[in-house]
């Protein structure tokens, strides 16, 4: 009977990564599963926190952005109080699952070492399985956003259509950043509070508590530090998300280019990396 084995040239071809994950989507399944158990598997709640998290920060913005540091979320005026809580939920959601993602991305190698040691797999797997782990809480909260903004006496459009668009630039600049993080933290331990401290930056770099004409009316939509703003692809996909949802808006392609550019380089790159780096990942675990 015949068995794979460990194969040094077969782990380097970067053009084997979609079919050999194809091949192992049990396994895949089968990861994302565990995760979602174990996370949830002592909390009384289970995947309500999925729910109270988003719901319970947008609460406390709300009340900060409308009593204390009052926030214009409208160019025509400062809009209803009520579409305040959709406003940040449209910032808050998207930005939550990418912040996830790549902190768990970015450790998930060593926290299967064990797996990564003894099992022959395609090791892109784990980080990919930390991702769509995180996606649930994504779809969840998505779904909250919705019902809050039609609940609150919003409108949603067809510019909704664009959201599919708009999470599959987003999914994929988190996997190849995925890949590319969780191949680094094994050689260089110090990658994932590297990785938290960029985030906490990031999260202020990106429009998710204000919006995005806030930084264009400031440093002019032609400035040199407008475009190095706009150099963050995940600014330009959570301006997009809100347009698309919050303003009923076909969001501007402008805001989409370099993301998607930027999520196709990123995959292929962090695939390669990766991919060169996979036969010799359990000697380093």
């Amino acid at each position: 009977m015949a068995h794979t084995f460990y194969s040094d040239s077969h782990q380097r071809r970067l053009w084997r990564v979609f079919p050999d994950v194809f091949q192992y989507r049990g396994l895949l399944f089968d990861l994302v599963w565990k995760d979602l158990r174990v996370r949830y598997r002592n909390a009384m709640m289970g995947l309500l926190w999925a729910v109270l998290q988003p719901l319970l920060l947008t609460l406390v913005l709300t009340f900060v952005f409308t009593y204390i540091i009052p926030l214009r979320i409208s160019e025509t005026g400062d809009g209803r109080v009520l579409d305040r809580a959709p406003f940040f939920l449209c910032g808050l959601i998207p930005w939550q699952f990418f912040s996830a993602s790549l902190g768990v991305a970015t450790t998930s190698l060593l926290a299967n070492r064990d797996l990564v040691k003894k099992v022959y797999f395609p090791r892109e797997l784990i980080p990919i399985a930390a991702e769509l782990n995180c996606l649930v809480n994504f779809v969840i909260g998505f779904a909250l956003l919705l019902i809050v903004r039609v609940a609150l006496g919003g409108a949603l459009g067809a510019a909704l259509l664009w959201t599919p668009f708009i999470f599959l630039i987003q999914f994929v600049l988190q996997v190849g950043l995925g890949l590319l993080l969780s191949c680094a933290e094994v050689h260089f331990r110090d990658t994932h509070y590297i990785v938290e401290i960029a985030l906490v930056f990031a999260f202020y770099m990106t429009p998710v508590i204000y919006h995005l004409d806030a930084v264009s009316s400031r440093l002019g939509s032609t400035s040199f530090l407008f475009r190095l703003y706009l150099a963050n692809p995940v600014a330009g996909l959570v301006a997009a998300y809100r347009e698309a949802i919050f303003y009923n808006q076909s969001p501007d392609l402008g805001l989409l280019l370099w993301p998607a550019l930027t999520a196709a380089v990123l995959l292929v790159f962090g695939g390669a990396v990766f991919r060169r780096h996979a036969p010799v990942l359990a000697d380093y675990i």
